[in-house]
């Protein structure tokens, strides 16, 4: 009896960690499925969600500072992501916000008859002081937003990764990562066919934002929070 009931113990333990342990991510391969002037599109599937992840790598014509200039205003958003029309910084009642973190809320528009989504996340800034490589990471939060928009339903899953390497002293490489689940009854086929271009049309916007004044004179990187050595490329669930 003492043995069974070992043995009992033993295998109660074992499930009640087993089902503590998060669920391991599973990823397939990047497959190149778009290209504009130079920049390549890529989409692979994850075990996060049946929407494809989506990621992009092109050149841009200025240094990594003149970037993290336009990435750090927020409010310029819409004028290089993929159908932003809105973008903001937000206070979220318990949630503190730093220098190079913030908490951001973006809109994006939806082809007719489907609402609009929209996404509030935690986004960190980080440096890699020896490479020069600046980080932008990104990741859904479930705070309260009473802000919330009319008519837009909440994604429920927001990851982003980028990603600027620079590559002499006026160019940069852009990795651009994104997964997002738009919710809602939403074929997959659609919302996969829709997104290919996000990245792609992203960093192509960025390359005509960085032309502008109020960036290009910027000299020196602002970020200083040390980045954290973690590949997120590999897996956005990290």
């Amino acid at each position: 009896m003492k043995m069974r009931h070992c043995v009992a113990v033993f295998l109660a333990v074992s499930l009640a960690f087993a089902a503590a342990a998060p669920a391991e991510v599973r990823v397939g391969e990047w497959k190149e499925v778009s290209g504009r002037d130079g920049i390549v599109g890529y989409t692979r599937m994850t075990s996060l969600t049946s929407i494809e992840e989506v990621k992009a790598v092109g050149v841009v014509e200025a240094p990594v500072a003149v970037i993290e200039a336009v990435i750090r205003d927020v409010d310029a958003q819409p004028q290089y992501m993929f159908r932003c029309t809105e973008a903001a910084k937000v206070n979220l009642a318990g949630l503190t916000a730093t220098d190079d973190m913030k908490y951001v809320y973006n809109r994006t528009s939806m082809p007719w008859p489907v609402d609009d989504r929209y996404g509030v996340a935690k986004s960190e800034l980080m440096v890699d002081s020896k490479t020069g490589t600046f980080y932008v990471r990104a990741r859904e939060v479930t705070a309260e937003f009473p802000q919330a928009p009319s008519g837009a339903v909440r994604m429920p899953l927001t990851r982003l990764i980028i990603i600027v390497t620079p590559l002499g002293e006026s160019k940069s490489q852009v990795h651009y990562q994104v997964l997002a689940d738009p919710a809602g009854n939403l074929p997959t086929f659609v919302v996969n066919l829709f997104s290919k271009s996000l990245g792609v049309e992203t960093i192509a916007g960025l390359r005509e934002m960085v032309k502008k004044e109020k960036y290009r004179n910027a000299k020196a990187l602002l970020t200083t929070t040390p980045w954290t050595g973690i590949d997120y490329t590999r897996y956005l669930d990290q």
